[in-house]
């Protein structure tokens, strides 16, 4: 998986999370899981693996995001 494959399922999994929760657009929370998909796309950088960043990402957004 390369860098703009991640960005795209990262975008894609923020929007469907986004829509589903119903959330408004001046919600912190949106900005919240956009800092923790960065954050999860630096360990994955760090790590040099797409697949651990995408991991992380979805699993600290299951943790910290009500």
């Amino acid at each position: 998986m390369d860098l703009i494959t991640f960005a795209a399922v990262s975008a894609l999994i923020i929007m469907v999370w986004h829509f589903a929760m119903n959330t408004q657009p001046s919600n912190f929370g949106l900005l919240q899981m956009i800092g923790i998909f960065i954050l999860g796309g630096a360990i994955g950088w760090y790590m040099q693996s797409i697949e651990v960043a995408l991991m992380f990402s979805i699993a600290l957004s299951l943790l910290f995001i009500h």
